[in-house]
């Protein structure tokens, strides 16, 4: 048992000396699954620290980077003294197994250097997300400005019942005009559910753009949390934040500007071609084809003497066989006291499958009016509005801002907005509350009856924890706390000053803190000695 005692020291010191004197190094994990999130943090005490600059670890980028100070006062053999501390804490994700470099830091004009630390990101790495995992991929890695692609979210959901809600973030599709396509998928694969969300893009400007990532924060329970009996508190989560992987499509320019971009068909067709004066003659204008036609520009009519209203354009998208079809609908209204002619309509299309360009037009339709003369205003029909001019390809897009996506609610949906968590919470929690007001009155009316009836037997012993106290020598509540080194905060420190004491160091120990703690972790260790 002393040798087992004697390695367990050990094993602890080789874990302090890893850090310099003075500087601390502290990582979250060194084992973990692509896209979790790697939190760093670095200690130095002094008065004067200077930490390296951070920018990225690997290839991979440092975020939430800040520094943050305390100050701590002590009373040593009647000498006041003051120690100042100051953390530099910052997180990253990477996708592959990565080395985490030692950094230089400089306390109070002496170097100090950390470890180098390994940092193992593997599937297997289940122990901190429950296995979960979030993917990103594009059908296209290069596309033509104004080439539609589709760009799909997997999440992967583990039906072990350990996670309990789910925060999706979708990706930043920064240059690039982005709709949801569909609603949310899930599809059952073993004891794993995917959670699938699709969306289309259609790129804006030509060069290399980067996609993502997504992300989502995922409640996970909390098995080391106090128990709660009657769940007036919920389930007790732990957050852990994971994300995915970046994508870079490459975005060729157009050899020659180009209203429609892929291959279409181009119809129009007319109600009437004769009317009376002022009577409306309605026009339907239609392009189906593969590509994406979420951005064209409305075309606008400009007829001397005609007025000329239209609608909202209605865009409908979807894939088959891994390709994107696109139908446009939109209607117009003509009218006018005067015989006139509706133009051909002409769209320039680039087909990125053949690389060649040609011309799409619609034929001209020539409209009688008889009994004309009158020229009373004439109101706009039901769900049309005045015309607005039509922007060119080029100019609607230079400095446009791709449209967020909309999140898709989806009945049941793990995906779906959190506030449906919070609100089926809330709504269990009332309809057991009378119940839990019941349980915790008879309780209170047992507790009572309990003490009446045995507090005189007990003599001095306390029977509710805290009224009587216990000092504990130091090497007491050092048997006591250090199995419980890594499960407290508190109890790491007072373990790491009690050895330096045990060492002759002249610290000084919260003795109230130390009573308190090894009390609470007192199992008979010291009453079996």
């Amino acid at each position: 048992m002393k040798k087992i005692w004697t390695a367990m020291i050990g094993i602890f010191w080789l874990t302090v000396g890893l850090t310099a004197a003075g500087v601390q190094l502290k990582v979250s994990s060194t084992r973990v699954a692509p896209g979790q999130s790697v939190k760093v943090k670095i200690e130095a005490e002094g008065k004067d620290v200077l930490f390296p600059p951070i920018r990225k670890i690997g290839e991979y980028p440092v975020e939430n980077l800040r520094q943050s100070s305390s100050s701590q006062y002590k009373m040593i053999n009647g000498q006041f003294s003051s120690s100042s501390k100051k953390i530099l804490s910052f997180e990253f994700f990477p996708e592959k197994t990565v080395t985490l470099p030692p950094l230089k830091v400089t306390v109070d004009g002496k170097a100090y250097q950390t470890p180098s630390t390994k940092i193992e990101v593997s599937k297997e790495a289940g122990g901190g997300q429950g296995g979960f995992s979030i993917r990103m991929k594009a059908n296209k890695k290069e596309v033509y400005r104004g080439e539609p692609l589709v760009v799909t979210v997997d999440v992967a959901e583990p039906l072990n019942g350990a996670i309990v809600q789910m925060r999706y973030i979708p990706p930043a599709f920064k240059g690039f005009v982005a709709k949801p396509l569909g609603g949310e998928r899930q599809i059952r694969k073993g004891n794993v559910t995917i959670h699938e969300l699709r969306y289309l893009l259609t790129p804006e400007q030509a060069g290399a753009r980067q996609i993502g990532p997504a992300a989502v924060r995922v409640g996970i329970r909390d098995l080391n949390a106090p128990a709660d009996p009657f769940g007036i508190f919920g389930t007790p989560l732990k957050w852990v934040d994971l994300r995915s992987n970046l994508l870079t499509i490459m975005v060729k320019p157009l050899p020659a500007d180009a209203d429609l971009v892929g291959h279409y068909s181009l119809k129009a067709k007319v109600d009437r071609k004769k009317v009376k004066a002022n009577e409306p003659v309605n026009y339907t204008l239609e392009i189906v084809g593969e590509g994406s036609l979420e951005d064209l520009a409305d075309p606008r009519f400009d007829i001397p003497g005609v007025t000329v209203y239209s609608d909202d354009a209605q865009v409908k998208s979807s894939i088959k066989g891994g390709k994107l079809y696109s139908r446009y609908t939109k209607k117009y209204v003509f009218i006018s006291d005067r015989s006139f002619e509706i133009p051909s309509l002409k769209l320039k299309e680039f087909d990125y499958q053949t690389g060649k360009s040609r011309t799409l037009q619609t034929p001209t339709f020539s409209i009688t009016v008889t009994g004309g003369g009158s020229a009373a205003p004439v109101a706009p029909p039901a769900g049309m509005k005045a015309q607005t001019p039509v922007v060119p390809r080029t100019q609607s897009q230079a400095g446009a801002k791709p449209a967020p996506p909309v999140s898709v609610k989806k009945s049941e949906n793990l995906l779906e907005d959190p506030d449906y968590y919070a609100r089926k919470a809330y709504e269990e929690k009332s309809a057991r509350l009378p119940w839990y007001l019941a349980g915790a009155f008879a309780a209170g009316v047992l507790l009572t009856l309990i003490l009446v009836r045995f507090w005189p037997r007990r003599g001095k012993r306390a029977i509710l924890p805290g009224i009587k106290k216990r000092h504990y020598s130091l090497d007491e509540a050092l048997k006591i706390l250090y199995p419980h080194t890594n499960e407290d905060p508190e109890v790491e420190r007072i373990v790491r000053t009690l050895y330096r004491l045990k060492n002759g160091e002249q610290v000084e120990i919260d003795r109230n803190a130390l009573d308190r703690l090894a009390a609470k972790y007192d199992e008979g260790v010291t009453s079996n000695e």
